[in-house]
């Protein structure tokens, strides 16, 4: 009888185990980039909305300048966890803020590497790749990770 405890005992915990690893293998977090002259090293998600809204233009003297992933699976990630919206309605968003304000929305990258490459390039870039595509890349800082989910 305590043979069969134990055993029971031991593949419960494996479950957890592997359950646990499971889970966090498919969990995917959002990076928040900047150039490497960007003059803050942290960032919050409200601050982020504000510029890729269009809101907020300039931190200090540099002139922000935002940049996203073409890529609509990170994207729709960014826009509803961030932007707290839907693709359409950020589109929609834009539409009207280009014709009644004359502000142009982000720029868009076609991939990942384009995307950081870009950021690194430009003063005063910021955009969003998954966490683990900048991991261990110096020519661009973090400024923020956000937990999407799967």
């Amino acid at each position: 009888m305590n043979k069969a405890r134990f055993g029971i005992i031991v593949l419960l915990a494996l479950l957890l185990y592997v359950s646990n690893a499971f889970a966090n293998a498919y969990a995917r977090e959002l990076a928040i980039i900047s150039n490497r002259d960007y003059p803050l090293n942290t960032i919050t998600a409200a601050t982020v909305k504000e510029i890729y809204l269009g809101e907020k233009m300039s931190e200090g003297t540099i002139k922000v300048r935002p940049l996203e992933s073409k890529d609509e699976t990170i994207k729709k990630k960014f826009i509803e966890k961030i932007m707290g919206s839907t693709v359409d309605g950020y589109k929609a968003y834009w539409i009207k803020k280009f014709f009644q304000e004359g502000i142009t929305p982000p720029t868009t990258k076609a991939s990942s590497d384009e995307l950081i490459q870009a950021v690194n390039q430009t003063n005063g870039g910021i955009g969003y790749i998954w966490a683990d595509e900048v991991k261990g890349d110096s020519r661009v800082k973090v400024l923020l990770k956000i937990d999407v989910g799967n």
